[in-house]
C-alpha cells in the first residue's frame, strides 16, 4: 500500500513523514522545502503488511498548480501512470490556518480517493475535532507532528489500509458553466477520474504532459465549449469553495480567535517593517558570520591538532614504502583540509536552521518582494538565494516555487552567484592571507576577519542581483505573477531539531565532500609522485647538494631550503608538475602558479577539494603539518621566479574574487540544465561565470599587487 501526504506549504507534512518512516527529510517553518516527491517505508505493528510506503509531496495552494511544486503533487494524484500514484491520502492541515487549509482540502475530498484528514496542533488553536469531522464527511486525527502525539491513531488506520472515502457529497459548481458542456467524451479519454477531478482539469490553466493526444484534443474542447477562459472558470470556483470553507469553519472553530497568530502579529511589526526590517536581517547575518569566527577557533585547532596527530602516528607506526607516504600525504592531508571547517560550517547552518525554524525565514521573501521585482525577480526568490548559502543544488530546485518562468529563469541564472557552503572552506583558508585575525571596531567586539567574510557573502548576492537587474532590462516583458504566501506563527526553536539539522547537514557536506576528496587527493598524490622521465635528475642535485652542505656544515636553514628545492623540483618534473606548465601561462597573470592551478581545475568536480588539494601539492617533505602549519609557511615561501610569497595578499583575493563569479561546480550546471531543459543555457551560465572571474581576478590582482 501507497499513501500520500498531501497540504499546504509549510502544514507540517515532512515533519509527520520524518516521524512516521524515521527519515530525515529536510525540515524547515518556510514553504519550498519540498519540491519533490519524498518516499519512504513505515513499519507497521501488529496485523497487516510489515510495511506501508508514504510519500511526501510538494506542499501546494490547490489543485489548479501555479507553480512546478504544486504542479507534481496534482500530477501525482491525477496521472495513473506516475511513480507516486497513491492508493490513499494523507490530508494535513495546520491548526493554526485551519480555515486556510480548507481550500485544497476540499479540492482533494471531491476527488473521491481514500483519505484521513490530520489536523497538525503544533500551535496552539481552539477547534471541535467532530465538528469538522462531520462538515467533512470523514475521519479527522488531531496529532502533533513534532512530538508525536496522536500518531498511534494514525498509524493503525494506514496498517489496516482501510481508509474511508467521503461520505458527503460535494455541491454542484456555482458558475453554471458545466450545464452546456458534455464531459463525456474527455472522461471517456480519462476513465480514473471522477466528474470532480475532470472538472479540475477543465479549469487549469496548462496541460498536464502526462495526458495523451486523445485527451488533450477532448480537453481543448470542453474548454472552448465552457466559453470562458480559466481565470473566469477558477473564479467561479473560488466562489463557491468560499462558501463552503465560511461554512466549514465557523461550525469546526466558532468564534476562537488564533492566540499564537496575534502574538506573531505584533512581533511582525517589528521585524517586518518596511525600513526597521531589512536593516534587522542585516545585523541577525552579520552577527551570524561574527560567530562563525569567534565560536569556531578552539574547535577547530583542536581538530587541526588532532589530524596532525593522526598524520605523524600513522607514518610512525606503518612501514615506509610508496603507500604509506600515498595514505599519509594524499588521503590524510586532502581529509584535513574539510574536517578542519566542519565547526565553522555547523554553527552556520545551525543558525540558518534556528531562523526557518523560528517561522523568520518565512518572512524574508516579503520583506523583500518589492525591491526584487524592481530587479525582475519575485519576493519568491527569497528563498532559493537563501538557500543558496547552503548548496546550489537545492535552491534550484526550491525555484520550482516560483510561478513567473521569467522569474524563475533569473532565480536559476544568479543562484550560483550565492556563496554555498562548499565555498566556506575555500574563503576560510585564504581569508587570513589577506586581512589578520585581530579585533575590530567600538571596543574591538568584533572580528576584522569576520567582517570581511560577511563583505564576501555580500558582494556575491550583490554580482547576482545586478545581473538579475541587466537581464532584466534585456529580456522580454512579461506579466508579473502574484505573490501569495502564507505565513507560520513564529515558534521557539527546538535545540534537538536545531542540532538534528546541523548533523544532518553537516554529515551531509562530509560525506559528500569526502568522495571526492578521497579520489581527487589519491589522483593527485599519484600524479605528483610519478614522472614520465622519473626523478634521477632532481634526486641526483639534490643528494650532490646535500654533500656540499655537510661539508660546509651550512646549517639547519641551508638544509631546510635544500629540502624545499628538491621538492619544487621533484613537483616540476612529476606528471601534476607538467600539467601545471601546461596551464601555468593562463593563470600567472592571476598570480597563480601551476600547482594551484592543479588545484583550481580539481575543485570544479567540488569547491571545498581546493584546501585537501593544496595540503597535498604544497606537502612539505617529511613533516605532518596541519592547515593552519601550512597556512603559515606558504605565507612565507618564496616563488623561485617572482620571489614573491607563494600565496600572498594579492593572489589570495584574486583566487576569493575568481571562487566569488566562477560556476560552484559541474553538478550545479548539471541541475540548470534539468530544470531549465536546455545545455545551451546551462552551458552559456558556466561559460559566462567563468570567463567574468577570471576577468574579475585579473583585475584584482593586478590592483593589489
Amino acid at each position: 500500500m501507497k499513501f500520500a501526504l498531501v497540504g499546504n506549504p509549510n502544514c507540517g507534512k515532512t515533519s509527520l513523514f520524518n516521524l512516521l518512516t524515521g527519515s530525515n527529510a529536510k525540515v524547515a517553518n518556510l514553504p519550498g522545502v519540498t519540491v519533490d516527491p519524498i518516499a519512504a517505508r513505515m513499519r507497521t505493528d501488529g496485523k497487516g503488511p510489515k510495511y506501508v510506503e508514504l510519500v511526501d509531496l510538494p506542499g501546494a495552494y490547490s489543485l489548479h498548480p501555479k507553480a512546478l511544486d504544486e504542479a507534481v503533487t496534482r500530477d501525482a494524484l491525477f496521472n495513473p501512470e506516475h511513480e507516486h500514484r497513491p492508493d490513499g491520502i494523507i490530508l494535513v492541515l495546520d491548526a493554526a490556518n485551519l480555515k486556510r487549509n480548507l481550500y485544497l482540502t476540499l479540492q482533494v475530498l471531491d476527488l473521491g480517493l481514500p483519505l484521513v484528514v490530520v489536523v497538525n496542533e503544533t500551535a496552539p488553536t481552539i477547534w471541535s475535532r467532530e465538528a469538522l469531522a462531520e462538515a467533512l464527511g470523514c475521519t479527522v486525527l488531531a496529532v502533533h507532528a513534532l512530538n508525536g502525539r496522536g500518531t498511534e491513531a494514525l498509524k493503525e488506520i494506514l496498517t489496516k489500509g482501510d481508509l474511508p472515502r467521503r461520505s458527503v457529497p460535494s455541491a454542484e459548481q456555482a458558475s453554471g458553466w458545466r450545464s452546456r458542456v458534455d464531459l463525456a467524451p474527455l472522461s471517456s479519454a480519462l476513465p480514473h477520474l471522477n466528474v470532480a477531478g475532470i472538472e479540475l482539469l477543465v479549469t487549469a490553466d496548462d496541460f498536464p504532459e502526462w495526458m495523451d493526444g486523445r485527451a488533450k484534443r477532448a480537453l481543448t474542447e470542453v474548454r472552448k465549449a465552457t466559453g470562458c477562459g480559466a481565470a473566469e472558470l477558477q473564479l467561479g470556483e473560488a466562489a463557491h469553495r468560499s462558501r463552503q470553507v465560511r461554512s466549514i469553519a465557523t461550525a469546526a472553530l466558532g468564534q476562537n480567535p488564533p492566540t499564537s497568530h496575534s502574538i506573531s502579529a505584533r512581533i511582525d511589526k517589528v521585524l517586518t517593517h518596511r525600513i526597521a526590517g531589512p536593516l534587522i536581517l542585516l545585523v541577525v547575518f552579520f552577527l551570524i558570520f561574527q560567530a562563525v569566527y569567534a565560536w569556531a577557533n578552539w574547535p577547530m585547532d583542536r581538530i587541526d591538532e588532532g589530524m596532525g596527530w593522526v598524520m605523524e602516528t600513522c607514518r610512525s607506526v606503518l612501514p615506509q614504502g610508496w603507500w604509506t607516504d600515498l595514505i599519509v600525504d594524499g588521503l590524510l592531508a586532502g581529509l584535513g583540509g574539510v574536517v578542519i571547517f566542519v565547526p565553522q560550517i555547523a554553527i552556520l547552518f545551525g543558525a540558518i536552521a534556528a531562523l526557518e525554524e523560528s517561522g523568520y525565514m518565512t518572512r524574508v521573501a516579503f520583506m523583500n518582494d518589492r525591491w526584487l521585482r524592481a530587479l525582475g525577480l519575485d519576493g519568491r526568490s527569497a528563498i532559493p538565494l537563501l538557500g543558496g548559502f547552503a548548496c546550489a543544488i537545492p535552491a534550484i530546485l526550491g525555484a520550482r516555487t516560483i510561478p513567473g518562468k521569467r522569474e524563475r529563469l533569473l532565480t536559476i541564472l544568479i543562484t550560483p552567484w550565492m556563496t554555498c557552503s562548499a565555498r566556506l572552506p575555500v574563503y576560510l583558508f585564504l581569508i587570513g592571507f589577506v586581512v589578520p585575525s585581530q579585533p575590530w571596531g567600538p571596543g574591538g567586539l568584533l572580528n576584522l576577519q569576520g567582517v570581511f567574510l560577511f563583505g564576501i557573502y555580500a558582494a556575491g548576492l550583490l554580482a547576482g542581483l545586478l545581473l538579475a537587474f541587466l537581464l532584466h532590462k534585456g529580456l522580454p516583458k512579461a506579466a508579473p505573477s502574484h505573490f501569495l504566501q502564507e505565513w507560520p506563527p513564529y515558534r521557539v526553536p527546538s535545540m534537538k531539531r536545531t542540532l538534528e539539522q546541523v548533523w544532518l547537514q553537516g554529515r551531509a557536506f562530509i560525506g559528500g565532500a569526502g568522495k571526492v576528496i578521497v579520489l581527487v587527493s589519491l589522483i593527485l598524490w599519484v600524479l605528483s609522485n610519478t614522472a614520465p622521465d622519473g626523478f634521477e635528475a632532481a634526486d641526483n642535485g639534490h643528494a650532490s647538494r646535500m654533500a656540499q652542505i655537510e661539508q660546509a656544515d651550512s646549517g639547519a636553514a641551508a638544509i631546510e631550503q635544500a629540502e624545499r628545492t628538491w621538492q619544487a623540483q621533484r613537483m616540476d618534473a612529476s606528471w601534476s608538475g607538467r600539467m601545471g606548465a601546461l596551464i601555468e601561462p593562463v593563470i600567472k597573470p592571476l598570480g597563480y602558479d601551476g600547482r594551484m592551478g592543479v588545484a583550481l581545475i580539481a575543485s570544479f568536480a567540488a569547491r571545498e577539494v581546493f584546501v585537501g588539494t593544496m595540503a597535498t601539492l604544497y606537502a612539505a617533505p617529511d613533516s605532518d603539518e596541519g592547515i593552519r602549519q601550512l597556512k603559515e609557511r606558504l605565507g612565507k615561501e618564496r616563488h623561485p621566479e617572482t620571489g614573491e610569497p607563494i600565496l600572498g595578499a594579492a593572489t589570495a583575493m584574486s583566487l576569493i574574487v575568481f571562487y566569488m563569479l566562477a560556476m560552484q561546480c559541474v553538478s550545479t550546471i548539471a541541475i540548470v540544465r534539468q530544470e531549465l531543459g536546455s545545455w545551451k543555457i546551462a552551458g552559456m551560465q558556466a561559460i559566462g561565470m567563468t570567463v567574468l572571474a577570471y576577468l574579475a581576478a585579473w583585475a584584482t590582482y593586478a590592483s593589489f599587487s
